[in-house]
Protein backbone atom coordinates (compact mmCIF):
# COMPACT_ATOMS: atom_id res chain seq x y z
CA UNK A 1 0.00 0.00 0.00
CA UNK A 2 3.10 1.87 0.24
CA UNK A 3 3.18 2.65 -3.32
CA UNK A 4 -0.45 3.96 -3.87
CA UNK A 5 -0.38 6.25 -1.15
CA UNK A 6 2.68 7.77 -2.66
CA UNK A 7 1.07 7.45 -5.59
CA UNK A 8 -1.70 9.28 -4.48
CA UNK A 9 0.73 12.01 -2.76
CA UNK A 10 2.33 12.43 -6.08
CA UNK A 11 -0.74 13.25 -7.54
CA UNK A 12 -1.89 16.08 -5.11
CA UNK A 13 1.52 17.41 -5.55
CA UNK A 14 0.77 18.17 -8.88
CA UNK A 15 -1.54 20.67 -8.02
CA UNK A 16 0.48 23.02 -5.47
CA UNK A 17 0.09 26.37 -6.57
CA UNK A 18 -2.99 25.94 -8.50
CA UNK A 19 -5.52 24.97 -5.43
CA UNK A 20 -5.50 26.55 -2.44
CA UNK A 21 -1.50 24.66 -1.09
CA UNK A 22 -2.90 24.22 2.85
CA UNK A 23 -6.57 22.77 1.34
CA UNK A 24 -4.54 20.47 -0.96
CA UNK A 25 -2.00 19.53 2.04
CA UNK A 26 -5.26 18.88 4.24
CA UNK A 27 -6.76 16.43 1.76
CA UNK A 28 -2.91 14.55 1.01
CA UNK A 29 -2.71 14.17 4.76
CA UNK A 30 -5.66 11.74 4.77
CA UNK A 31 -3.66 9.50 3.33
CA UNK A 32 -1.56 9.37 6.48
CA UNK A 33 -4.50 7.64 8.58
CA UNK A 34 -5.13 5.53 6.46
CA UNK A 35 -8.07 7.01 4.11
CA UNK A 36 -6.67 6.74 0.69
CA UNK A 37 -9.82 6.77 -1.21
CA UNK A 38 -10.79 9.79 0.67
CA UNK A 39 -7.73 11.35 0.00
CA UNK A 40 -8.09 10.96 -4.03
CA UNK A 41 -11.52 11.79 -3.66
CA UNK A 42 -11.11 15.10 -2.02
CA UNK A 43 -8.16 16.06 -4.41
CA UNK A 44 -10.40 15.77 -7.04
CA UNK A 45 -13.36 17.40 -5.66
CA UNK A 46 -10.45 20.24 -4.95
CA UNK A 47 -9.81 20.09 -8.62
CA UNK A 48 -13.07 20.08 -9.92
CA UNK A 49 -14.76 22.54 -7.84
CA UNK A 50 -11.97 25.24 -8.03
CA UNK A 51 -11.90 24.58 -12.29
CA UNK A 52 -7.99 23.82 -12.53
CA UNK A 53 -6.86 23.10 -15.76
CA UNK A 54 -5.50 19.77 -15.91
CA UNK A 55 -3.04 17.85 -18.52
CA UNK A 56 -3.69 15.02 -20.68
CA UNK A 57 -1.70 13.20 -18.29
CA UNK A 58 -3.05 14.41 -15.49
CA UNK A 59 -5.94 13.24 -16.14
CA UNK A 60 -4.84 9.87 -16.82
CA UNK A 61 -2.93 9.26 -13.69
CA UNK A 62 -6.21 10.48 -12.16
CA UNK A 63 -8.22 7.73 -14.43
CA UNK A 64 -5.54 5.30 -13.59
CA UNK A 65 -5.88 5.94 -9.78
CA UNK A 66 -9.65 5.14 -9.79
CA UNK A 67 -9.09 1.74 -11.05
CA UNK A 68 -6.32 1.09 -8.26
CA UNK A 69 -8.97 2.91 -5.49
CA UNK A 70 -11.58 0.57 -7.14
CA UNK A 71 -13.05 3.84 -7.81
CA UNK A 72 -16.25 4.90 -10.26
CA UNK A 73 -14.80 6.60 -13.15
CA UNK A 74 -18.11 8.29 -13.73
CA UNK A 75 -18.05 9.89 -10.50
CA UNK A 76 -18.79 13.33 -11.25
CA UNK A 77 -15.94 15.28 -10.01
CA UNK A 78 -13.69 12.59 -12.77
CA UNK A 79 -16.35 13.16 -15.65
CA UNK A 80 -16.05 17.11 -15.38
CA UNK A 81 -11.92 17.17 -14.57
CA UNK A 82 -12.02 15.39 -18.80
CA UNK A 83 -13.92 19.08 -19.50
CA UNK A 84 -10.75 20.18 -17.28
CA UNK A 85 -8.18 19.39 -19.65
CA UNK A 86 -5.89 22.13 -21.24
CA UNK A 87 -3.31 21.26 -23.94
Amino acid sequence: MEILDNQIKDFGFLFMDRLDNQVLQDAINYVDYNERGLAFETICDHISGFNVSITPDEYNKAIALCGLLHRDKNDISIKYMKELIKF
